[in-house]
């Protein structure tokens, strides 16, 4: 989970790159630029922070009376879909942080679909987030699965090429 998002298996020792999403920090950034006038990490994180995504999103809840099967009320119908011109740059903030961290949870899930994944490794920068907490929890009951942030996430990859390197582990160097 970095500027763009890579999902990798891993299976029984055998590592493989199997797709990503152009969704990442650099879409908090970008739509941060445009719609906050800031790509402050720290200040988007702050605002978000403060934010209420009840005010920016569209919920079940507020297209249905009741829960659908395997939907919460409060899962996300739209996202954005309830924005307005009054909304708060905290709830912009809000907003962009969920829907980013909601299309890679999502993401991760349909490209699992017909596996019997269910676990899944977050790394990256933006597992450091404090919206994690709330997103990924939510999508664990929804699709029955498991996300794990282990500690040092953010250093977890480049650790892992440094192990590799040291280990002299077989790999291919990427000719440009």
């Amino acid at each position: 989970m970095g500027t763009g998002t890579s999902f990798v298996k891993v299976d029984n020792g055998k590592i493989g790159h199997i797709g990503g999403i152009g969704i990442g920090g650099g879409t908090i950034l970008g739509l941060s630029r445009l719609l906050l006038k800031t790509q402050n990490i720290e200040e988007i994180i702050a605002l978000a922070n403060h934010g209420v995504i009840e005010n920016v999103d569209l919920q079940i809840k507020d297209i249905c009376n009741s829960a659908l099967p395997g939907l919460p009320l409060d899962a996300t119908a739209s996202t954005f879909g309830k924005a307005s011109a009054n909304a708060t740059k905290e709830d912009i903030a809000a907003g962009i942080v969920h829907m980013v961290l909601q299309s890679i949870g999502q993401s991760i899930i349909l490209a699992s679909l017909n596996s019997p994944i269910k676990d899944f490794v977050l790394l990256g920068n933006l597992t450091k987030l404090p919206q994690c907490r709330d997103i990924f929890p939510i999508m664990e009951r929804m699709y029955n699965c498991r996300f794990h942030i282990p500690e040092f996430s953010e250093y977890r990859t480049a650790l892992g090429a440094a192990l590799a390197y040291v280990q002299k582990q077989n790999y291919k160097d990427i000719i440009i």
